[in-house]
């Protein structure tokens, strides 16, 4: 047996373990009655008390008709911006671009309580803005349904559509284009008859992806549908599970639900991928941006200012609250202060979680560009047996929301006895975090390979090197970067991380975004925007100084 079977079949078994054991445990404790710890047995009285329960059945139609409204006015907004940044000639489109890149990278949490000062019901900037020009109360609520759509939309679900779709715009032959402007259509009957049909299948996979990160929703709805009483799935869940006792008998039942609605989009996603090329180079390409002409200035405002209100306007209102007496009250008496900073930083749980995040985010880095590089060369430069077997479990955390993986880990490690010293352990978080960004870490890796020409590696064999010595010297070295990269991606996806940990974590283990998640419950937002600084530096702050350094993060120049 060779060595490529030898390591492909010990991946193979480990991540299996990792991605399916989880999931098939939450559905033998869905038919467990009883509570955790005690006495069980076999029968349906979940599944009855789930399937029966009101607060069940408005959860579910939360979770539909929120993800529904994100991805309906992303997936607009985010094709014309992509377009707009790749196939014309607005200025400074690069930069632009790197901004919504930037956004992507904001943690979720700060960035919430930057919008929770614009948009608060009692003394939010918008509404005193209203009450000052109109002398009537002000209309906004953050805390409201609309609320969350909004967040959503700013903090992800617009910036990664652009993210995603710009290269697959950029990537267009423009002669179809210029045929179409020869016979006389405008700009935007060229976009809506040409464009537009030839990107539909990338559209199709952008938006399916997109639906299914929007079930995993959780830290926005927990923190602004409580006032409201919005619950989503994943909040429901956290507050099952959370409970005294824990209902983890209506929570597996809940999570099991989901994963039976998603099931089909994720069938459809690998059938369609599989059916429908996505390239869009061929051999004759040429990009030739298509002329705004006087509209040129005004879209570049447009686009501008909304990579402003993504990034710089929610940072720069959080660091303003991490100085207030109240969060966001400007009009009382004294309103700046040190007095959250000094708080934070003398608290024996921040330097714990501080720690702990730095343990979690560098576990995961290190865990990903390890493993994951392996993962990525099995599939794409081995003749492993069973590489699309493995690249099929690569994706499907992808589409197991994080609450979901976190819920059937606890169960795992809690009830196999000779794993249950492990609960409690940042180890545990590491490998939940590290999880949660396979998908796109080794996606990232697996293209980086594919661009790479095999004559080096075939060189080294020639020579008489095995394989674990061209790893080593050939293909290690050549992918570096890349896996510099991905390190710096899942170092900044785990410190910000939370459905994923939250039901993981416990006091002595939080990271600062759970410890952040905590505050924000509690409605001490003032402690939580200073925990919010810290997590801001860790995420964008390694990006910035990777990017410094010369690794391509960010978008690439068309």
């Amino acid at each position: 047996m060779s060595a490529v079977t030898v390591v492909g079949s010990i991946t193979l078994a480990l991540i299996a373990l990792l991605v399916l054991y989880p999931v098939l445990i939450l559905v033998a404790n869905s038919f467990q009655v009883g509570q955790f710890g005690t006495p069980t047995h076999f029968g349906f009285d979940n599944w009855a008390s789930a399937l029966r329960s009101p607060k069940v059945l408005d959860t579910l139609k939360n979770t539909l008709t929120l993800s529904a409204a994100r991805q309906v006015i992303g997936i607009v907004v985010g094709v014309l911006v992509a377009w707009l940044l790749a196939r014309t000639d607005l200025p400074a489109k690069n930069w632009l671009e790197f901004g919504f890149w930037v956004a992507v990278f904001l943690p979720t949490l700060t960035v919430t309580l930057g919008w929770i000062m614009v948009f608060d019901s009692f003394h939010g900037l918008a509404n005193q803005l209203w009450e000052l020009v109109f002398r009537t109360k002000g209309p906004f609520n953050i805390f409201s349904w609309w609320g969350i759509v909004w967040v959503h939309l700013v903090t992800g679900t617009i910036p990664l559509k652009v993210m995603l779709l710009t290269p697959a715009f950029r990537n267009l032959d423009a002669s179809l284009e210029e045929a179409s402007r020869a016979a006389g259509a405008s700009l935007a009957s060229t976009f809506r008859r040409v464009v537009l049909p030839i990107i539909t299948p990338t559209i199709l996979v952008v938006l399916l992806l997109g639906t299914i990160r929007s079930f995993e929703a959780f830290e926005i709805e927990l923190v602004l549908g409580y006032e409201a009483n919005i619950d989503v799935y994943s909040t429901l869940i956290y507050r099952q599970a959370t409970s005294a006792p824990p209902q983890y008998g209506t929570a597996t039942v809940l999570s099991l639900v989901i994963l039976a609605i998603l099931l089909p989009f994720i069938v459809w996603q690998q059938w369609y991928s599989a059916k429908h090329s996505v390239a869009t180079v061929t051999g004759k390409f040429r990009n030739i941006p298509q002329r705004l002409g006087s509209w040129r200035w005004p879209l570049f405002g447009v686009v501008g200012g909304m990579v402003l209100i993504m990034t710089v306007l929610p940072v720069v209102l959080v660091g303003l609250g991490t100085f207030m007496s109240v969060f966001g009250m400007f009009n009382v008496r004294d309103p700046w202060t040190l007095k959250s900073w000094q708080t934070v930083l003398r608290d024996v749980n921040f330097l714990q979680a501080l720690v702990n995040s730095l343990i979690v985010a560098g576990g995961t880095a290190i865990v990903a560009m390890t493993s994951f590089g392996l993962i990525a060369y099995l599939v794409v430069r081995t003749r492993f047996a069973a590489r699309s077997a493995l690249d099929f479990l690569v994706w499907l955390p992808s589409t197991l929301p994080g609450i979901v993986m976190g819920l059937g880990y606890l169960y795992l490690f809690l009830g196999t006895p000779f794993l249950r010293p492990i609960y409690g352990t940042t180890f545990i978080l590491v490998l939940v975090a590290a999880l949660g960004s396979i998908t796109l870490t080794t996606q990232v890796l697996k293209t980086n390979l594919r661009q790479l020409g095999a004559e080096l590696e075939e060189a080294s064999a020639t020579s008489g090197g095995n394989w674990w010595h061209t790893l080593r010297h050939v293909v290690i070295p050549l992918m570096a970067p890349s896996l510099a990269v991905v390190g710096v991606l899942a170092f900044s996806a785990a410190a910000r991380a939370t459905s994923h940990v939250a039901l993981l974590a416990t006091h002595n283990t939080q990271p600062l975004s759970i410890l952040q998640l905590n505050l924000l419950t509690d409605n001490n937002f003032e402690a939580a925007s200073v925990i919010g600084v810290f997590i801001l530096l860790m995420t964008v702050g390694v990006a910035a100084v990777a990017r410094l350094l010369g690794l391509r993060l960010g978008p690439t120049s068309s």
